[in-house]
């Protein structure tokens, strides 16, 4: 929106007003919303110009009559009524004031006259020289020079100007509006060159990063294949070892060894094979565990049978490792105790995410453990050790069987940890 300055500059108004002053031969200015003078006053008149020569401080009151006291209306009139209106000053001289709006906000008024509609009274001319201090003949002799105008002269001379400032200030409105659009334009053009530079350069670090991306995602794949292959050497060296050592307690220890890193080599099987290659599938691992734990053990699915009801969810690497690290060894302790002498029975696993933790649950219907015997397990087994080293990695808890059950009521494993971590600051 184009400020009152702008609508009102002196400078292109000032050749409208002096025309119109000139064509006329009345007085004309421009004055802003609060009175003050905008410019200049246009075709000043003789008797006007004199008092103000005399009295210059004088000019602070009213710009066209020379009433040295009192406050002139005439402007404030003209925006009330919205109208034109006339104003009569010491003298006898007359003017109008023609307010000039935008919509319904009042900018200025224009101001014409500095004239009589009468010849004025000697003896009204003579109060005026003497408050001025000029000679009172030379006074007479300006103002009988002067041709008097009608009153219907001077409101239609004020409608004119009226009418005339109207159209100008539109055409001032509409102008700086063109200006202000150009202008806006510009910055506008100049920016969508910036904004297409910076799209370009931007395009181009996306271009830049998704090869970085696709080039690190290539290297990940690599690292999980290798760090797999490295791994199932490893699982392969441990079972030739094992089975080169007649002591079978070693022998045992190896292959339980073997099965631990044969665990850990699948999680970056699966990663290798997965479109995420930073978290696994953590029920399709358990489902390839179990059926690959139940194959390394020998076990008779006609004796033993293993199910395995693990809602959809994945794991990050670093959570998938020591949470199959764990099923590994609590499948592999259910497989090694909990059916002896070609007992029939089942191993169950399950769980899934709940209140944002991850639960898991290894359950066997075997002989179970009690008493002294749960109790010494839990002391010697490595396996549980590591079970409960895992489970603290893991910020979790770990549930044994308890070991007041009934011997044959089975034994029940339970795990559960926070699904995400929460990284303190």
């Amino acid at each position: 929106m184009p400020t009152t300055h702008e609508l009102l500059d002196s400078e292109s108004w000032g050749e409208v007003l002096e025309s119109y002053a000139r064509s006329i031969d009345v007085a004309v200015a421009l004055v802003d919303h609060d009175g003050h003078l905008i410019g200049k006053c246009h075709n000043a008149q003789p008797i006007w110009s004199l008092a103000r020569e005399v009295r210059p401080e004088w000019g602070r009151g009213c710009l066209f009559c020379l009433n040295a006291s009192g406050r002139c209306t005439a402007a404030a009139d003209a925006e009330r009524t919205r109208s034109v209106v006339l104003a009569w000053g010491l003298g006898g001289f007359v003017h109008v004031a023609a307010p000039l709006f935008l919509a319904d906000r009042h900018l200025g008024t224009l101001l014409a006259g500095q004239v009589f509609v009468q010849y004025p009274e000697l003896l009204l001319l003579e109060e005026v020289a003497r408050e001025f201090g000029i000679s009172g003949q030379k006074l007479w002799d300006i103002a009988r020079r002067l041709v008097p105008v009608s009153h219907t002269n001077l409101t239609a001379y004020g409608n004119l100007l009226g009418t005339l400032g109207h159209a100008f200030l539109r055409e001032r409105y509409s102008t700086v509006l063109k200006r202000d659009l150009a202008e806006t334009n510009e910055r506008l053009r100049s920016s969508n060159v910036d904004l297409l530079d910076a799209n370009s350069k931007l395009s181009g670090k996306v271009e830049e990063l998704a090869q970085s991306v696709a080039e690190k995602d290539i290297l990940l794949n690599e690292v999980h294949h290798r760090v797999n292959n490295n791994l199932q050497v490893i699982a392969s060296l441990l079972r030739m070892q094992a089975e080169g050592y007649p002591n079978d307690q070693v022998a045992d220890a190896l292959r339980e060894t073997q099965l631990r890193v044969e665990s850990m080599a699948l999680i970056h099987a699966h990663l290798y094979n997965s479109a995420d290659w930073n978290a696994v599938n953590f029920a399709e691992y358990t489902t390839v565990l179990v059926g690959n734990l139940f194959v390394s053990y020998g076990v008779d699915p006609a004796l033993i049978t293993g199910r395995v009801e693990i809602s959809p969810f994945e794991l990050s690497v670093d959570k998938a490792i020591p949470a199959g690290l764990i099923l590994n060894e609590l499948i592999s302790n259910a497989l090694k105790h909990a059916f002896p002498d070609g007992r029939h029975g089942s191993i169950l696993v399950k769980g899934g995410l709940c209140d944002g933790r991850v639960q898991l649950v290894v359950e066997d219907d075997g002989t179970g453990v009690s008493g002294k015997t749960a109790e010494r397990s839990r002391r010697q087994s490595l396996g549980l050790k590591i079970v409960e080293i895992l489970g603290r990695q893991l910020k979790g808890t770990f549930e044994q069987p308890d070991a007041a059950r009934e011997p044959g009521a089975g034994s029940i494993f339970r795990v559960s940890f926070p699904y995400r971590t929460t990284v303190s600051k």
